[in-house]
């Protein structure tokens, strides 16, 4: 006799609003487990979370891969296109999705997965734990790492990522290429690479420029999110390398493997037991944007106000949504006068205190004035969020290179280089900056003009109406052939530090379930996706530290992922063979072979 299912969908029980409403397929698995008795057996329907193909045409492509690949499983899914700030407002503050398919912020080192999967962040919001992670396990190894320093970090940073890649509480697919056009008869040296904003500022003038003439650097974004909103703590307006960057300046930049003074002139480290003390000196003469001085104060108040916005005034603490694998392991933060400040950071691994020092830095005066709580729509926790992490700050001021000069809601913004930066000046000790970036600025002013379309940013690239795009392009042959075609541009290709992976909200069924993310993980068939949706320009991994010093070399990918391999050939799954692994694992199949779930 066959056991009694019940058919329940996401939007049935959201309602008939969200019957009708695309939007309204990503409902809380916690709804549709409390409603449905316990005893029987339901039908599995998943919804996959993507942005729309105008604003990143990979991740919609990968997702219909993966619903495509979940039907022929026997698993019902449903794809749930929301706009980019929709889709990270759902995920990261809200966290009511089932998967989704984005981009994941660089992840260099091990210290950057803390705030990312450690158990303590799970109740945070941003690309704090957004998948609900509680893995004791993993959470010991998180420690582990924080703890040590030299070849036991990475040995225990290699275990770290041999746990993730066993129990994928996300599933890394690869790092695409990122393909930019740029014009060479303005600016020259985009060969360096232009993967982060700051690299804008390496950029030289045409040798037959004259140095005197004003120089605008003019570049397309199709995403009109920075024309809305510069806040650099709103996580649903910002990219993975985001602009604002060049608007708040951290004591330390860091370029490659290399950790370069920036707004300190010099710091010094020292161990005490399990803590550490970093003391930085600021370079003098800093000033904000609106000519108030910089000072130690305002660098103590950063990393109080990331660790709680609302500044202790509610009975809840209210952290910022980035930063918090830097923030957090910040214990106390102390002016020693106005231009020297001391860290006492929870680790004695100098590897990990160090990187603290990337914190972007916020001016006190301004962002104190937003504390208080938010009173938004379109947030299920609004109670929980402060003013700091909602307003747009249009008229952002920091202390980085650029300034904001003009920005046109979904049009343009104008950023002009802020002339009391110690680069600008050139003043103060500099040698350990990279030389290319302490001989003044290449332009005037820095130009980023909202376009509709990777084709319309190419063309106008190839017109001359841009020096370059400053968003990665569509590696679509038309675009590649566009490029190609037109005289005075050149492609520059870089590996992108942002990985593409499918995140699972592993704190609601079934994707508590480690077993069940780890079948699903193998109905993604990367190589394929390399080949077909990134068209070659990218590579397949097992793991964002994949072919790093911090993953195992045995999980390397290598036509396939030696961990999940797909199930299946050329993109297409073998039913069969995924329902019989489905199968070993407790699950079991309707008479229609639809996954069910008791």
């Amino acid at each position: 006799m066959e056991a009694a299912t019940a058919k329940v969908t996401r939007r049935q029980l959201l309602g008939a609003a969200a019957a009708t409403s695309l939007a309204g397929t990503s409902g809380c698995v916690q709804r549709f487990r409390s409603i449905v008795n316990r005893q029987s057996a339901e039908t599995v329907s998943l919804s996959v979370t993507a942005p729309p193909a105008d604003s990143d045409r990979l991740a919609t492509l990968i997702a219909r891969h993966l619903v495509s690949n979940l039907e022929a499983a026997g698993i019902e899914a449903t794809l749930n296109i929301l706009p980019q700030s929709e889709l990270l407002r759902e995920v990261l503050l809200n966290q009511n999705f089932d998967l989704f398919v984005a981009r994941l912020p660089p992840v260099v080192d091990p210290q950057e997965y803390t705030a990312l999967l450690h158990s303590s962040f799970a109740g945070e919001q941003g690309w704090q734990n957004p998948y609900g992670v509680t893995d004791m396990l993993l959470d010991d190894h998180l420690d582990a790492q924080q703890r040590t320093d030299g070849e036991s970090r990475r040995t225990n940073a290699r275990k770290l990522t041999r746990h993730l890649t066993r129990t994928q509480p996300f599933t890394t697919v690869g790092f695409p290429d990122e393909i930019r056009a740029v014009r060479t008869d303005q600016f020259t040296g985009w060969e360096e690479g232009i993967a982060t904003p700051i690299s804008y500022l390496a950029l030289e003038r045409a040798s037959e420029i004259p140095p005197e003439e004003e120089l605008s650097l003019e570049l397309s974004i199709t995403d009109s999110r920075l024309s809305q909103n510069l806040n650099p703590l709103s996580v649903e307006y910002r990219q993975p390398e985001p602009f604002t960057d060049l608007l708040y300046d951290p004591l330390v930049r860091r370029f490659g493997e290399e950790f370069v003074p920036w707004m300190a002139s010099e710091w010094a480290f020292e161990r005490d037991g399990d803590q550490s003390t970093i003391t930085a000196s600021l370079r003098p003469g800093l000033v904000w944007h609106d000519g108030t001085s910089i000072t130690a104060q305002d660098v103590a108040f950063t990393f109080r106000f990331l660790s709680d916005t609302s500044l202790d005034e509610l009975e809840q603490r209210v952290p910022a949504p980035l930063y918090r694998s830097w923030t957090s392991i910040v214990s106390e933060a102390r002016a020693v006068d106005d231009e020297t400040i001391r860290l006492t950071v929870e680790t004695p691994s100098e590897a990990v205190a160090k990187q603290v020092l990337l914190t972007p830095i916020f001016p006190a005066h301004i962002w104190r004035e937003y504390s208080s709580v938010a009173d938004i729509s379109g947030f299920e926790r609004s109670k929980d969020i402060t003013e700091a992490l909602v307003f747009a700050n249009e008229n952002a001021i920091g202390s980085g290179p650029v300034e904001v000069g003009n920005v046109v809601v979904d049009e343009e913004v104008v950023f002009q280089p802020f002339e009391e930066h110690f680069l600008t000046r050139g003043e103060g000790n500099l040698a350990e900056i990279p030389e290319r970036f302490a001989g003044g600025f290449p332009f005037d002013e820095l130009r980023f003009r909202v376009t509709p379309s990777n084709e319309t940013a190419v063309e106008l690239v190839a017109q001359g109406d841009l020096d370059g795009t400053a968003m990665d392009v569509d590696p679509r042959e038309a675009i590649i052939e566009r490029i190609a075609g037109a005289s005075e541009v050149s492609m520059v290709v870089e590996r992108s530090p942002s990985a593409y992976h499918i995140g699972y909200n592993t704190s609601t069924r079934p994707f508590s379930n480690p077993y069940f993310c780890r079948l699903v993980a193998r109905l993604v068939d990367k190589q394929h996706v390399v080949d077909t949706i990134f068209r070659g320009y990218g590579a397949a991994v097992s793991n964002p530290f994949d072919g790093t010093r911090w993953s195992p070399n045995d999980l390397g990918f290598d036509s396939a992922d030696p961990v999940v391999p797909f199930l299946g050939a050329d993109g297409e799954v073998d039913t069969e063979q995924a329902r019989a692994e489905f199968r070993k694992r407790g699950f079991e199949f309707d008479e229609d072979g639809t996954l069910l779930l008791r």
